[in-house]
């Protein structure tokens, strides 16, 4: 339950804020009318990523090609989480580079349509698949309300945000976040591996086989966990340091 609360809390807040730095940098450029073309694209991307995920959980697909794509998109979480711990300053400055390259050019409407398509389906794609991972491994029951819970903590946090904002650090916020979301991306890639494993029998995958003690409810998995998890946190110790001595 709290692992689907925290990512649908952490990736709607995420989308959130893009969203708010596209309508703040829109509004400071006197942009207004392309707000329209932000909110269809918004809703467009939401629908299709939801629409893939719902695909993805109910058909009746080869598993082995959802553990791909799973593992893929864990890969990419925690390389983004790693690399750019995404933070709310960073979020506003490549908006705003963004809008400052294409606001005065013909094309700028369906810029921000493609911009606002891309970020809501890639946000909501993730929480389908992240979703969908931990379906496999527990009960369906707590993955749901866990989502719920998250919905409802988004609503909360879009409402007191400007009062959170002052009294905590965003910056150091979205950091704890990132660390959570770092060890659900390390759990949803080898829990991918596991399925892909189980779909293609033993004897399907025999170089992958020395690794099913690193995987779930292997003897390893939780120092694996522990072993992967030191990058992201070497990034965000490295980060505050720099913060601290400059």
């Amino acid at each position: 339950m709290f692992d689907a609360f925290a990512v649908v809390l952490r990736e709607s807040a995420e989308l959130i804020l893009i969203l708010a730095s596209l309508v703040a940098c829109l509004r400071s450029a006197r942009a207004g009318h392309l707000l329209r073309w932000a909110a269809g694209g918004t809703l467009a991307g939401c629908a299709l990523g939801a629409a893939l995920g719902l695909w993805l959980i109910a058909s009746d697909i080869d598993p082995r090609w959802t553990a791909g794509l799973t593992f893929v998109l864990a890969i990419g979480v925690l390389l983004m989480v790693s690399s750019m711990l995404v933070a709310a300053s960073t979020i506003r400055s490549r908006t705003q580079a963004l809008l400052e390259v294409w606001l005065e050019r013909p094309a700028a409407p369906l810029v921000v349509l493609a911009f606002c398509v891309v970020v809501a389906f890639r946000e909501t794609l993730e929480v389908a698949l992240f979703l969908r991972s931990q379906w496999l491994r527990t009960e369906a029951g707590d993955v749901l309300a866990g989502a719920v819970l998250g919905l409802v903590g988004v609503a909360f946090l879009a409402i007191a945000s400007r009062r959170i904002s002052t009294r905590i650090g965003l910056l150091a916020a979205f950091r704890v976040s990132a660390l959570v979301l770092s060890l659900l991306s390390i759990q949803m890639m080898l829990g991918a591996v596991a399925e892909f494993m189980h779909a293609s029998g033993a004897a399907g995958v025999p170089l992958l086989a020395w690794a099913a003690p690193a995987l779930p409810e292997g003897r390893w998995y939780g120092w694996v966990c522990a072993a992967l998890m030191s990058v992201p946190v070497v990034s965000v110790l490295r980060s505050w340091w720099r913060e601290s001595s400059a």
